[in-house]
C-alpha cells in the first residue's frame, strides 16, 4: 500500500509540475487561419502530437461573445480548466486543439437560436465558413483524422457549435454545445443527429434561457436519438469549467466516430456518464 501511495504522490507531483511549467499561452501558439480569398481569422493552436502519430483528431473550441476581437488571446481567457485537464489527464490521446477566434462584427453565427421560431440562416456566418475550410484542409494534409473531427463551445460558441452539426451532417464526430441553441426545424435536427452531442446548461441560466437546450434535446429525442444531457441545477450561465474540468466529457468525446453517433454507451464504471443520463431525466421529468 505505502508504495502505490508514493507512486501516486509521484504522479499527482509530475502533474502538477507539468501544469505550472507549460503556461495557457505556451501551449496554445498564436496562428492564423487563410484562404485563397484572402480572408483571414486568428487562432490559437495547440499540436500535441508527434508526426508519427498522424492523422490525429482535431477539437475545436468556440468561444462565447465576450471572447469576440482580432487579438488572438482574448479567446484563451475562458480555457484554463481545460488547459489543465489536457496537461494533466493521460488517458488523452494526440491530438489537434484549435481554439479561433471571431470578431463581433463577425460572429459565430448570423442570428442568435433564442426563439422556438428560429430558423437556419441559408449560409454560415464567414468566421465559421473559414474554420470549417481549415479543417477541410488540415484533413487533405493527412495532419487531422477525418473521423475524428470535434466541436465545441459555450455561449455564443455554443450556438456555433449548433449551426456547425446542423450545417454541415456526417462531418464532425462528436459535438459538445454549452448553454447553446439552435433550430427546431425538421431538415437540422436530422442534420445534428449524424453528430454524437452532449449538451450541458445551468438551469437558471440568465444569459441564455435553459429552454434553448432543452428543446434541442426534445427535438432530437423525437427523432430516436439519445443525445447527452447535463443540466446544472440551479446554476447560471458560466457553466462551462465544470465540463471542461470534466475527465469523462474527454474519454466520452474521444471514444466517438463519424457517422457512427452515440456509438459509446454509458458504463456503469464511468460516473460521468451516469450523472449526465440522470440528469437529463430529471431535466424532462421535473423541469425547473
Amino acid at each position: 500500500m505505502k508504495r502505490i501511495l508514493t507512486a501516486l504522490l509521484c504522479v499527482l507531483c509530475l502533474a502538477m509540475s507539468a501544469a505550472a511549467q507549460f503556461s495557457l499561452t505556451e501551449c496554445f501558439r498564436a496562428e492564423t487561419i487563410k484562404n485563397d480569398r484572402g480572408e483571414t481569422l486568428p487562432v490559437r493552436v495547440w499540436r500535441k502530437y508527434d508526426k508519427a502519430d498522424l492523422p490525429v483528431p482535431v477539437v475545436v473550441m468556440l468561444h462565447g461573445s465576450g471572447q469576440c476581437g482580432t487579438d488572438n488571446i482574448n479567446q484563451l481567457g475562458a480555457f484554463g480548466a481545460l488547459h489543465h485537464e489536457i496537461l494533466t489527464n493521460t488517458d488523452l490521446p494526440p491530438a489537434l486543439w484549435a481554439i479561433p477566434q471571431c470578431s463581433q462584427l463577425n460572429p459565430w453565427i448570423r442570428s442568435i437560436a433564442f426563439e422556438e421560431t428560429y430558423r437556419q440562416p441559408r449560409y454560415p456566418a464567414p468566421s465559421l465558413r473559414l474554420v470549417k475550410e481549415w479543417l477541410d484542409d488540415l484533413i487533405e494534409q493527412g495532419i487531422a483524422d477525418p473521423e475524428r473531427i470535434y466541436i465545441g463551445g459555450y455561449s455564443l460558441g455554443g450556438f456555433g457549435t449548433w449551426d456547425a452539426i446542423q450545417r454541415w451532417p456526417n462531418y464532425f464526430a462528436g459535438a459538445l454545445p454549452i448553454c447553446g441553441g439552435g433550430s427546431v426545424q425538421e431538415d437540422p435536427v436530422k442534420h445534428a443527429a449524424t453528430t454524437s452531442i452532449w449538451v450541458f446548461h445551468g438551469s437558471a441560466d440568465g444569459a441564455v434561457p435553459v429552454a434553448c437546450s432543452r428543446r434541442m434535446v426534445a427535438a432530437l429525442t423525437k427523432i430516436g436519438m439519445t443525445p447527452l444531457y447535463t443540466e446544472y441545477n440551479g446554476e447560471g450561465h458560466e457553466v462551462w469549467g465544470h465540463v471542461f474540468r470534466d475527465s469523462a466529457v474527454w474519454r466520452w468525446l474521444f471514444r466517438q466516430r463519424r457517422g457512427k453517433p452515440m456509438a459509446a454507451t454509458p458504463d456503469s464504471e464511468d460516473d460521468g456518464f451516469m450523472d449526465a443520463f440522470l440528469q437529463q431525466l430529471k431535466a424532462y421529468v421535473t423541469p425547473s
